[in-house]
This record gives C-alpha cells, sequence and structure tokens, in this order.
C-alpha cells in the first residue's frame, strides 16, 4: 500500500491514520494526548477523540495559526514521507524537520530527524503503534536540554476524520 503525501495532497482519505506495515511508515495526522503520567490506554484516546473531534481540517488550522473560533486548546502531530511537523513546535525546538524513516519492525518504526532550527543535529527517534490501538508513541532520544541529553517520549491518538469521510 502506497499513500500519497498529505502535504502535497490534502484530499487524502482516512486512510492517514491506519497503523504502519512493515513496508511503510506510520504517516497520517495524529491528536496529542495532553495528560502526564504514562501512555494512555486505547479507552483514554477514544474518550479524548470523543471530546476534541478531531479533524484534518482542523489540524490545518492549528499548523498555520488559525485556530477555529471557539476551539479548546489542542495539538496535532503531521508524519508526512519526509517531514515531522507538530502543531506545538516553538522556535528553537528539536521535534519538528526532515524525517528519513528505518524499519517498522514488532509496531516500532525508526526514524533520524534533522530539525529545522538545527541543522547540524540528527535525532534519532522511534514511531511505535500497535494494530487495533489509536495510541501512538514518538520518542525523541538524547534530545539536546538545559539538563542535558534527554530521551522525550509524547503520545498521541490515532482518528478517522469524520469530515472527510
Amino acid at each position: 500500500m502506497r499513500l500519497t503525501s498529505l502535504f502535497r495532497a490534502p484530499a487524502v482519505a482516512l486512510m492517514l491514520c491506519t497503523a504502519a506495515t512493515a513496508a511503510e511508515p506510520p504517516v497520517g495526522v495524529f491528536l496529542f494526548y495532553p495528560q502526564e503520567g504514562g501512555a494512555p490506554t486505547s479507552a483514554d484516546c477514544e474518550a479524548l477523540v470523543r471530546e476534541v473531534k478531531p479533524s484534518v481540517e482542523k489540524a490545518e488550522a492549528w499548523r498555520w495559526g488559525r485556530a477555529p473560533m471557539g476551539a479548546d486548546l489542542e495539538f496535532y502531530l503531521f508524519l508526512d514521507r519526509d517531514r515531522m511537523e507538530p502543531t506545538y513546535a516553538a522556535e528553537g525546538d528539536y521535534d519538528s524537520g526532515t524525517v528519513r524513516w528505518g524499519e517498522t519492525r514488532g509496531g516500532e518504526t525508526g526514524f533520524d530527524l534533522v530539525p529545522d532550527d538545527h541543522p547540524e543535529v540528527t535525532i534519532k527517534g522511534s514511531v511505535q503503534t500497535r494494530p487495533g490501538s489509536p495510541v501512538v508513541a514518538v520518542t525523541l532520544r538524547g534530545v539536546p536540554s538545559s539538563e542535558g541529553k534527554q530521551d522525550r517520549t509524547s503520545y498521541f491518538c490515532r482518528f478517522e476524520d469524520e469530515m472527510r469521510a
């Protein structure tokens, strides 16, 4: 299965948020899971998706700084064949940039990220997905911080875009 890039073809169907296969990285748009305290359960993600009612259209609005009127604060992650771009990245962050995908094994896809604001740095990381689960974990390893290099894991939820169905 080959998916068209979200950034070049905005009329992509629901397949955007499907699980990765051995041959494909987990591309799509994912809703950020904001609660701390570890990985969410499938039920946690399903509840968040029901509450937020995410869509690619809303995610694009947040991405370009056009927050929908009356919307609560929500964040998204865009994963493309060659880009990683969260809507919450600020200038100087290490989590937005060019991605080189590695192999997918057991639901985990490795990658190298070259941040837009730090092109001299390569951050290794992985995206973990499980078949049938809406939970997506993105881990960046060795991210520079004021406390030294640290690993950083963020959780996201897959969703079906009801507006594009």
